[in-house]
């Protein structure tokens, strides 16, 4: 039964007062004491000698007279009789050796004993102690408090109280203060015993804060006994996670119930037992048989002697990683196959476009007595990828002439390698129809634009149509954007074709009613041209300076006199051997065609 009095709560039986100290101000924390001076006692004060102080007889009060060289002395009031102990020297013995603070009081609670962990409490002496009340070193307290704990003394053996206690040096501690009746010498005294709960207090914040994460937190986490038994502690995650309603539910339940091969739940147990920690993924299934994956830990639960009560069972849901991982592993499964098909066609397209090189030089003479000699040809191809947009062809014309085409797609790859085809079977076609470079060239670019013409992107390519005619002697040039082939003259001297504007045209598909022309030179047997794209004069080094075509000459000019096919492998080899690396960004395609003399 729960009584109030003075605005406090006193539970009866047990006799226990929670206390909340009041707030108190500065004027009611300070008190005033009143003395009254009697004529008897002013007279014997005036009549004191002027040399020394002269001791009032206890009669009087105690009280203390310092003179001055005129009119009245000066009244000092001593301090109570706070040295002389409570009960006998038994009773002090025991007192001392209490291990809590200890206040002895009278029924008003005026100090009058205290033990030596009072003193360490409260920061001060015993003295000091028993010149105040109980009330003082309580914050906030009044006198209320004491009438409280009075009444509640008259049916209970003893009161509680949890209130802080103020230091001298201004700081508080929790205290939790227990007071009861002691009669010492025939007379009821008040025993306060006051024990610091400071610890107790972090400990319980400590304790509650971890409950609460516990509580809220959204891992699964759960107590079982030693054998998995659900019946410690389960949090409302792992019920949610479980599938279970009430903990009376789980109670009943075992942990090892929840996997999908409970033979595991063994081995996992076994090794928490052994005093180790098990951690691992997990195929579980709630209470109505819904599957679920979890990232388990389980560890021993062990009290204070190290002995293991428990096992503290932890589990994070992870159904949505693991349902997005097994989609992936489908997603890229299903990609490995398209990439396998995709690298079979590159593979049969790298063939097919292999297989439109010429896989032999066709033979071109004179035919004239007095015209001795051949066209000998070479070539050297290396696509970037699989397959490239770089391609040449060697189209006879009669036996002393033929048109050599040399194109760069804009790009590599499949999509270049479809473009190559498409011009490609566009050559032959068109050769049939004129032999004139020029006029060869503005066909191709009509038909080309034609077909490209509804691509959503722009499918250009750079190309070249030499005419090399041995009867006649003459080497005509129709250029649309590519680069100008290496001329090597019979006396070694190296250079660029000489091409003027009549010559040159926009690139393959720019424009499409674009007209080409085409420029004449002389071919004299010891002449040497070489073709080529720029994969391989943009070859960079380290240093991203480019092989380009000064480099491409310098290596020339050192193997004029090699054969043609050694000068070209010899080209190859110098520009890896500037850039350090042999595989070359873009696709290299180099053809020369010299006339060789008998």
């Amino acid at each position: 039964m729960n009584s109030k009095k003075s605005g406090r709560k006193t539970i009866a039986g047990r006799g226990w007062l929670g206390y909340v100290p009041p707030i108190m101000s500065k004027e009611q924390s300070q008190a005033t004491m009143r003395i009254d001076i009697t004529p008897a006692m002013l007279e014997q004060l005036q009549q004191a000698p002027a040399p020394g102080g002269v001791r009032i007889p206890p009669r009087t009060g105690g009280l203390t007279m310092s003179p001055r060289p005129s009119g009245p002395g000066v009244i000092r009031i001593p301090a109570g009789p706070a040295g002389q102990p409570n009960g006998g020297a038994e009773f002090q013995t025991l007192l001392q050796s209490i291990y809590d603070a200890v206040f002895i009081t009278d029924p008003q609670g005026s100090i009058t004993s205290a033990n030596t962990r009072a003193e360490q409490f409260f920061a001060c002496s015993r003295a000091e102690l028993c010149k105040k009340n109980v009330l003082d070193w309580l914050c906030g307290a009044e006198r209320s408090l004491l009438d409280t704990i009075l009444g509640s003394l008259e049916n209970n053996r003893f009161v509680l109280i949890q209130a802080l206690c103020r230091r001298t040096d201004g700081t508080m501690f929790p205290a939790e203060i227990s007071v009861s009746h002691l009669p010492i010498a025939g007379k009821m005294h008040l025993s306060f015993f006051i024990r610091d709960i400071t610890v107790r207090k972090e400990q319980e914040e400590r304790l509650k804060t971890g409950y609460n994460a516990l509580q809220n937190s959204g891992s699964g986490i759960a107590v079982a006994d030693v054998e998995g038994g659900l019946a410690g502690y389960v949090n409302p995650s792992m019920m949610s996670l479980l599938g279970l309603e009430t903990a009376e539910e789980a109670c009943a339940l075992n942990f090892r119930q929840f996997l999908k091969e409970e033979s595991l739940a063994s081995d996992m147990i076994a090794a928490v037992q052994a005093g180790d920690t098990w951690a691992g993924e997990l195929e579980m299934k709630r209470k109505d048989g819904a599957p679920f994956f979890a990232q388990a830990s389980l560890e021993p639960n062990l009290n204070p002697d190290g002995a293991m009560t428990g096992i503290v069972i932890s589990l994070l849901d992870v159904t949505p990683q693991r349902q997005a991982q097994q989609q992936l592993e489908l997603y890229a499964a299903q990609l490995r196959q398209k990439n396998t098909e995709m690298e079979a066609d590159l593979r049969l397209a790298r063939e097919l476009q292999y297989a439109f090189l010429p896989s032999s030089y066709p033979a071109v003479t004179a035919g004239e007595p007095g015209k001795p000699g051949h066209l000998e040809f070479a070539h050297v191809y290396h696509p970037s990828g699989l397959v490239g947009g770089d391609f040449f062809d060697i189209l006879p014309v009669s036996p002393s002439q033929v048109l050599i085409f040399v194109a760069d797609v804009m790009g590599h790859g499949a999509r270049a390698a479809l473009v190559v085809a498409t011009i490609r079977g566009l050559l032959e076609q068109i050769a049939k129809e004129t032999q004139d470079p020029g006029e060869f060239m503005t066909r191709l670019n009509m038909a080309y634009s034609k077909i490209f013409s509804g691509a959503n992107e722009l499918m250009f390519a750079t190309a070249c149509c030499v005419s090399f005619d041995l009867k006649n002697g003459r080497i005509l040039h129709a250029n649309a954007g590519h680069p100008l082939p290496m001329v090597v003259e019979p006396d070694g001297q190296v250079r660029l074709a000489r091409v003027s504007e009549e010559g040159m045209g926009p690139a393959l598909g720019l424009f499409g009613d674009a007209r080409y022309g085409h420029v004449r030179a002389d071919l004299m047997p010891g002449k040497r041209v070489v073709f080529y794209t720029d994969g391989l004069t943009e070859a960079r080094n380290a240093a991203q300076e480019e092989f380009d075509a000064g480099g491409m000459m310098n290596s020339l000019r050192t193997r004029t006199a090699e054969p043609l096919p050694a000068l070209l492998d010899g080209l190859v080899r110098d520009a890896v051997a500037f850039t350090g690396t042999p595989v070359f960004e873009d696709d290299v395609c180099l053809l020369g065609v010299g006339y060789a003399g008998n």
